[in-house]
């Protein structure tokens, strides 16, 4: 159904960018949308959080895709801009790679693990050692 398919987004990516992805979602649901918030607030939260949900069930079931509403995707660059300021202000250094690697997540382009490294390295100016987010 080509309607549906204009609703949705399917991002598509491996199982450690989703466990980012839905860090990230959670964090900004709870800083953003804390619980006894106005109604519409709480609504934004629990959709937030059960797209979280969505994509840890996608984790645990190895799913090829995960889809979500396109609706959301403002709400979820808001979330990875969340994630990512937090990051740049307890490291000291930029994420703009990173960052630009999950807008394009967020426009449908496929993203792996080995991306976010290459991202990662460029952001730090490090080809050294991994470190973990």
């Amino acid at each position: 159904n080509v309607c549906m398919a204009a609703r949705t987004l399917v991002l598509q990516c491996d199982n450690p960018i989703r466990e980012i992805l839905s860090r990230a979602i959670t964090e900004f649901a709870h800083a953003a949308y804390p619980e006894g918030g106005s109604e519409c607030a709480q609504v934004a939260r629990y959709t937030l959080l059960n797209v979280a949900a969505d994509i840890d069930a996608a984790i645990e079931s190895d799913a090829g895709e995960v889809t979500i509403s396109r609706r959301l995707r403002p709400n979820v660059k808001a979330a990875l801009d969340y994630h990512f300021d937090l990051i740049d202000a307890a490291s000291g250094h930029g994420s703009a790679a990173q960052r630009a690697l999950f807008a394009g997540l967020l426009k449908g382009e496929a993203v792996t693990l080995a991306d976010l490294d290459a991202a990662r390295a460029a952001d730090t100016g490090d080809a050294g050692p991994k470190y973990e987010v």
